[in-house]
């Protein structure tokens, strides 16, 4: 199973999935099978094919987290009001929102290039 074609998996398949190849790799832990060559490599696949897709998942997280602290910076700014009033500790603190808001902008941007595959 190939990265790209997990990534356009809905989450729900994904888990099931999942799932899936863990329970085969644990019953397949418990056979004498397991112990050929074909069958050792056979869930070295299944290993891979695990990590990808949890792969996958924490950068879905990582995405939502991302927009969701993006979310919060341009509440936190807009609450601030406009750049010219205030006093100085306001127009700083603004001004330091505004630095992490444009670190948030470029990781969810770069986040959302790998979730498309660009």
């Amino acid at each position: 199973m190939s990265f790209d074609a997990l990534k356009g998996q809905p989450e729900k398949e994904l888990t099931a999935k999942l799932n899936q190849l863990a329970e085969e790799n644990f019953k397949a832990r418990f056979t004498t099978e397991a112990m050929t060559s074909q069958r050792g490599a056979e869930m070295l696949k299944r290993r891979r094919d695990i990590a990808r897709i949890r792969t996958v998942q924490a950068g879905r997280q990582a995405l939502a987290r991302a927009q969701a602290d993006e979310k919060k910076l341009n509440a936190a700014i807009k609450a601030l009001g406009a750049p010219h009033e205030g006093d100085e500790a306001r127009k700083r603190a603004r001004t330091k929102l505004l630095r992490r808001l444009s670190e948030a902008k470029r990781t969810v941007r770069e986040l959302e290039e790998l979730a498309k595959g660009k």
